[in-house]
């Protein structure tokens, strides 16, 4: 499910249609900040806190960039095409590269519509040394 949002949250704006986790998505409905929507999120770059959520590369481009204050340039991100009838010429994510405060998803192709991708900041194991 997704939200669209009455007022900014983690970094998105109001407005906008958010996919978030299920418990975040109902906390935010029983609160009054937005509302339940099947609308796919926003297509575009946006900014956000979170560490995890849903972007949507819109259609005719082949990324999207997120804005993201805990992402750094050795930042691990995972991400894939995460909805049940794909774009018929984006079908997957080639790469991610992250910078100090934003990321970039890459697909394979440029889309022919919106294609809602999947996003997760790994933590990383720190280096231990003897």
């Amino acid at each position: 499910m997704t939200v669209l949002l009455s007022r900014s949250y983690l970094g998105q704006a109001a407005n906008t249609t958010a996919t978030l986790p299920a418990s975040t998505e109902e906390a935010i409905v029983a609160q009054g900040l937005g509302s339940f929507t099947t609308n796919i999120p926003t297509p575009g770059p946006f900014t956000t806190s979170a560490t995890r959520g849903f972007a949507a590369i819109p259609a005719g481009a082949s990324s999207v960039v997120i804005t993201n204050p805990n992402a750094t340039s050795t930042t691990v991100i995972d991400a894939r095409v995460s909805q049940t009838i794909a774009d018929g010429t984006l079908t997957s994510v080639t790469r991610v590269v992250p910078a100090n405060g934003l990321f970039t998803i890459f697909g394979n192709a440029n889309a022919a519509a919106a294609t809602v991708v999947s996003w997760a900041m790994v933590p990383s194991n720190p280096v231990i040394s003897n």
